[in-house]
Parts: structure tokens; C-alpha cells; sequence
């Protein structure tokens, strides 16, 4: 099952500005929806769907966890393991732009470059991440992360 949004959607399009494969559709201050075909369950749109909102649903039916900017799943090279030119699948795949091929360094062997994240472009989306095989890039916080329940306040999941 995709992501869904509910009511207590405000319209203010948050969601689709961050959404990798445009699966959001609605006007500003009306409710949006999600094209469940389009929709590859990234949790892009729950990051940052407003706290006063929570309008998002993830693939389970439970409320997303919204980040502060600073919070936001983001895209991490670890450089020993990128090969750089001899794959770049990472940065062809990438809807935003938000990779780049930075061959400041030394090259090694054929291989030369290593992937580099534009912070402010990346929406934490996971398709670098999923189109790597050489566990060159990751996201954080993970996946299971992206769930409000592991952010629940000690005070209310103890009630």
C-alpha cells in the first residue's frame, strides 16, 4: 500500500515540492493526493508534512514523524566505498539534481571522482541509495526512523 494523505491535509504543498516521482497532486489549501502507481513509498512527503498537520500516512497507515530542516533524511557518500566514474548510477538517478560527480582528487586506476551531495537539493528520497550496489551512499536518520511512533514522547506511549 502507498503512502496516503488525510484530512487534516492544509494544501500547502510541502509534499509535492519534495516528492521524487511528482505521485502528489492537489491545489494549494485543498486537500492533495497520492497516485498509489507513482508513489514508491521514499516517506519524502511524511519529512516534511507540517506537525500541525500530520496528513500523511505511511505504506502501514501510520501517522509520518515531520523533521525540522536540519532533521531531514539526507543522502551520505562514504567515500572509500564510491567508485565514482565507473558508476554514477546515484547521480543519474537522482529527480533533483542533488549528486555530482566531484573529481578533485587523485584518481585510482580507471576510477576517478567520488559522489557529492547538494544538501539543500536532496530530499532524502533513498533512490541513490537503492541504485547502489557498492554501499557507497545511505540515508539518515534510516527508514524506521521516518515513523512517528519511534518519536513518541516517553509521557504518552507509558499511558
Amino acid at each position: 500500500m502507498s503512502y496516503r494523505i488525510i484530512e487534516t491535509c492544509i494544501g500547502c504543498t510541502a509534499c509535492t515540492n519534495r516528492c521524487p516521482t511528482n505521485a502528489i497532486s492537489g491545489e494549494r489549501t485543498k486537500l492533495h493526493v497520492i497516485d498509489p502507481v507513482l508513489c514508491i513509498d521514499c516517506g519524502a512527503c511524511g519529512a516534511v508534512c507540517p506537525e500541525d498537520a500530520s496528513a500523511i500516512l505511511d505504506e502501514v497507515g501510520d501517522v509520518c514523524h515531520h523533521f525540522s530542516r536540519k532533521e531531514r533524511p539526507l543522502a551520505h557518500v562514504i567515500n572509500d566505498n564510491c567508485i565514482g566514474s565507473g558508476c554514477e548510477l546515484c547521480i543519474k538517478i537522482c529527480p533533483f539534481e542533488a549528486l555530482y560527480l566531484d573529481t578533485s582528487g587523485e584518481q585510482v586506476g580507471d576510477f576517478f571522482g567520488v559522489a557529492t551531495v547538494i544538501e539543500s537539493k536532496c530530499t532524502g528520497c533513498r533512490l541513490c541509495e537503492d541504485s547502489c550496489g557498492w554501499s557507497a551512499i545511505y540515508i539518515d536518520p534510516p527508514r524506521e526512523a521516518l515513523k512517528k511512533k519511534v518519536y513518541e514522547p516517553i509521557h504518552l506511549a507509558l499511558s
